[in-house]
């Protein structure tokens, strides 16, 4: 059986990756910066990519306009006789509009394949060591700003969680689930920023900005508006109250306990 993970550079896609080939399985891995190429904008190739394919995982990318291109590629996916779509998208994804990019790649896997699972991660803790938090850190001497509140607080999800729940449901039988992936407590950012002091985090500091002040920052730096106006949406929908729900999906997709930050910050020291 092949397994296509596209997004396979990013925080999960690699994980995910790197699981399947230890098994000895036959996995290819495809991004716009991978050997084996995935442009969502460019179907020359998709084709090629899916010849023999029986099971996909599937990152749609954020704030990026994408949603119909990706549900596009999975449309191709199900033509080709791919079996089995695991789809990842953001936490909250279930009460976005039908034509938002991650509820329409959710509703397109669940019309077109016989067997579906959707993977709705929170935040990262490996935001904070190799992704957007630390993008963000680095380019201010350290301090991550963003536009939440002192309190807010995320139950913030390890990425390898995230990656053994997608192998899982690759390899095994989670038809039809909806897991919303999370951590097993939440943290404020503060306490986060406390904790991973002294790893390979680049986030020294936190300080809370207004939104307009991080739009600033964002597109200054030569984010796309409609990405930073996607993380606002999320950062809002955090000091809300919404992204600080711990859930027992992790346990329940893999019959242990999710990585707690004690554990992560202990893992990522230098």
């Amino acid at each position: 059986m092949s397994t296509l993970v596209t997004g396979a550079t990013g925080m999960v896609g690699r994980r995910i990756l790197t699981q399947l080939r230890s098994r000895g399985l036959s996995a290819t891995g495809a991004s716009r910066t991978s050997q084996t190429r995935l442009d969502w904008t460019d179907t020359s190739n998709w084709d090629e990519l899916l010849d023999g394919v029986k099971s996909v995982f599937v990152v749609t990318p954020v704030g990026s306009a994408l949603g119909n291109r990706v549900a596009g590629f999975l449309e191709k996916a199900a033509g080709a006789g791919v079996g089995n779509a695991v789809v990842m998208t953001a936490m909250g994804t279930e009460y976005a509009p039908s034509d938002s990019d991650q509820r329409a790649a959710e509703l397109r896997a669940k019309d077109l394949f016989g067997r579906w699972t959707v993977l709705r991660s929170n935040w990262l803790f490996q935001d904070f060591t190799e992704g957007t938090f630390a993008s963000m850190a680095r380019a201010r001497n350290g301090r991550l700003e963003l536009p939440v509140k002192k309190r807010t607080a995320i139950s913030f999800v390890d990425a390898r969680d995230v990656a053994d729940v997608a192998v899982s449901a690759l390899l095994d039988d989670h038809s039809g689930r909806e897991y919303t992936l999370t951590g097993p407590q939440a943290h404020t950012f503060r306490e986060v920023v406390k904790q991973t002091r002294g790893t390979e985090s680049p986030v020294w500091r936190f300080k809370a900005v207004d939104e307009a002040g991080f739009y600033f920052r964002a597109t200054d730096r030569g984010w796309g508006e409609r990405y930073v106006d996607t993380l606002n949406e999320r950062f809002a929908a955090a000091v809300a109250g919404r992204a600080a729900e711990v859930t027992e999906d992790v346990r329940a997709a893999l019959r242990r306990d999710p990585i707690p930050l004690a554990r992560f910050v202990r893992e990522a020291v230098l």
